[in-house]
């Protein structure tokens, strides 16, 4: 563990701490339910303490950009009622800001080198949110109610016989 991983460590437990002494009353058949599931899986903690890491990492810098983005575009505006003879949707810079957002910040793409908390965060993070997802897509798939066939229309049966040649009449 390297003193990132610590801060990291540090950071979420002073949250945590900040979040228990502001909170109602916890529900004890939660409390109860989590605390068996832990008895069941000693290592969930540190998973669970990386992903929440790792996720409100991922939520700053999609909040920075945001902030970004929106300053960018009150910039536009601004600039294109500013003159009334400037094309609509061009910008000074000759490229769109969704061109200039694909090439942007990349600094939490690549993984840490090295050992330790925070060098395993990113994987587990991604493991876990990729199975949230692929939970919530078969949830939907196969949740939601029973399935049932499809009724036939109720004189179907007749018109197949009727219509089974292509002209039975003149033969």
């Amino acid at each position: 563990m390297d003193q990132n991983d610590k801060q990291a460590i540090e950071g979420l437990f002073s949250k945590l701490r900040s979040v228990e002494q502001q909170a109602a009353a916890r529900d004890p058949q939660a409390e109860a339910f989590i605390r068996d599931a832990i008895t069941r899986q000693p290592g969930a903690p540190y998973y669970m303490a990386q992903t929440i890491v790792v996720q409100e990492g991922a939520l700053q810098e999609a909040q920075s950009r945001i902030a970004a983005l929106e300053t960018e575009l009150a910039a536009a505006r601004n600039s294109r009622s500013a003159s009334p003879f400037s094309t609509h949707g061009q910008s000074g810079s000759g490229s769109s800001p969704w061109q200039r957002s694909a090439s942007g910040d990349t600094r939490g793409a690549q993984p840490r080198a090295g050992g330790g908390f925070l060098a395993g965060a990113a994987q587990t993070a991604m493991g876990v949110a990729g199975g949230l997802m692929l939970g919530n897509a078969l949830g939907g798939l196969f949740g939601g109610g029973a399935a049932e066939a499809a009724e036939p229309p109720a004189d179907a049966g007749d018109d197949i016989a009727e219509d089974a040649g292509w002209d039975d009449a003149e033969m």
